[in-house]
């Protein structure tokens, strides 16, 4: 076979390389955007939507903008009332995870659901004298309280058809005060439509 046949049949190689080549079995997406593979139920970036909405719109309420020192807030976890399978500890955490993001030190977040069993055992043994408090720490624990309660609940209805399912979701979240006070209440809506709906686990 002389150069120019070699030259005329390469792109043909390349093509049935390219062609033969295998292709991985998983690849990466952005979890914040909708991917190829999707349901009519809550997903990852319906999560994400919601948090971050419920963040910008917490931090910049004269209550906490205009505080004179960052109030504290206890994140409730979240409530499901609808027909769809979620997570709550993963959107409880989400959740915090965004608004701690967006605060800039506006706000501050009790994290007694990872820290109270642990710190609670700690000051046993301080005043057992099995351990020596060092460091920044206080020689006694004093568990602090918050001033505003952050509840967030998700609500649904189902339809199902011979032509699809439609799934419709309602997000409410409610900013009380320790006095039992409404400050803030917003909602976050998401309707989808699907000849298929997926299997959530």
């Amino acid at each position: 076979m002389n150069a120019r046949h070699t030259l005329l049949l390469l792109p043909a190689l390349i093509l049935i390389s390219c062609a033969s080549a295998p292709q991985p079995n998983v690849s990466y997406v952005d979890p914040g955007a909708q991917g190829q593979i999707a349901g009519t139920g809550v997903e990852s970036q319906d999560i994400a939507a919601a948090a971050q909405k419920a963040a910008q719109s917490i931090v910049n309420l004269p209550a906490i903008a205009n505080a004179a020192k960052p109030p504290v807030i206890l994140i409730t976890p979240v409530n499901n009332r609808s027909s769809s399978p979620i997570d709550t500890t993963l959107y409880t955490t989400k959740l915090r995870g965004t608004l701690m993001q967006y605060a800039n030190g506006k706000v501050q977040f009790l994290a007694r659901d990872a820290s109270a069993k642990t710190n609670e055992r700690e000051q046993e043994l301080r005043e057992s004298g099995a351990v020596q408090s060092g460091g920044t720490a206080n020689s006694v624990r004093q568990g602090a309280t918050y001033d505003y309660l952050l509840t967030a609940e998700l609500q649904g209805i189902a339809t199902a058809t011979s032509q699809g399912n439609s799934d419709y979701f309602l997000v409410a979240f409610k900013l009380v005060n320790f006095s039992d006070v409404l400050l803030w209440e917003s909602q976050y809506e998401i309707k989808k439509e699907g000849r298929e709906s997926g299997v959530y686990r």
